[in-house]
């Protein structure tokens, strides 16, 4: 019994343990781009699994259900990425929003 009930856990912690897979509609060296750099503050610890996703200002809804998430942008029209905390994010978007926040602005939202 112990056994089993270890394994169920282990395996829901496992899976729920990595963020979701944030993929840019280009080319496949430039797909992942997003992807490697919220991995990099999931690992911080700064933001969860499901960050809020900013784009030029406005909220992205997005499926939080689903592993892989189709940003509708290129490498090229990213101007900054930029990350808020968990803590931040829930100051400035509302307090329901506590997973932290992806901050991109593209290059021709001036």
């Amino acid at each position: 019994m112990k056994s089993s009930l270890l394994i169920i856990l282990s395996a829901t912690l496992f899976g729920c343990s990595h963020p979701h897979a944030f993929v840019l509609n280009d080319t496949e060296k430039n797909r992942y781009y997003v992807s490697e750099m919220v991995n990099k503050v999931f690992e911080e610890n700064q933001i969860n699994e499901s960050p809020l996703i900013v784009i030029n200002g406005i909220p992205f809804e997005y499926d939080k259900k689903q592993d892989t998430i189709l940003l509708p942008l290129k490498k090229s029209d990213i101007k900054s990425l930029n990350f808020l905390n968990q803590n931040s994010s829930r100051i400035i978007y509302n307090e329901k929003e506590n997973g932290g926040a992806i901050i991109i602005t593209t290059k021709n939202s001036d």
